[in-house]
């Protein structure tokens, strides 16, 4: 095995993998503030795409995306059902995840898809210049 596959998948997750775990558990109680919400990010060659699974919802009603600050932010709500349960595993309440955009990132240029319980956002990205640039020093 090569040296760059190893590196591809370590043995431990990364310490903000083992956050993120513990958030969507809703702490060691399962009644944390906010559980988390599981996200997939993606740069394509023009913009930057966030998938979140989140099933069962109503966009219009369950569903909240804002920016601020280079921030994204998916909040969700998952509103229980009336009917009376004989037993239910499903996790009622509120729900968010933050995802810092990257550099490039054009805050008036995202959408948002809900599509079969996977919403979608995509944020516009301007070119990025891959190498420093020197600024000559005036002498006077």
């Amino acid at each position: 095995m090569s040296a760059d596959a190893s590196r591809k998948h370590p043995i431990f997750p990364a310490f903000n993998e083992w956050v993120d775990a513990f958030a969507l558990m809703g702490g060691w109680d399962g009644k944390g503030p906010l559980p988390g919400i599981r996200v997939e990010e993606v740069v394509e060659d023009d913009a930057f795409v966030v998938h979140a699974e989140l099933p069962g919802l109503n966009p219009a009603r369950d569903i909240d995306v804002k920016v601020e600050h280079g921030v994204l932010t998916i909040h969700a709500e998952r509103h229980p059902d009336p009917r009376e349960k004989q037993r239910s595993e499903f996790r009622y309440g509120a729900l968010a995840r933050s995802v810092r955009l990257p550099l490039g990132a054009k805050d008036d240029e995202i959408t948002a898809v809900y599509e079969d319980g996977m919403l979608t956002v995509r944020v516009a990205l301007d070119p990025v210049p891959a190498k420093a640039r020197h600024i000559p020093i005036e002498r006077r």
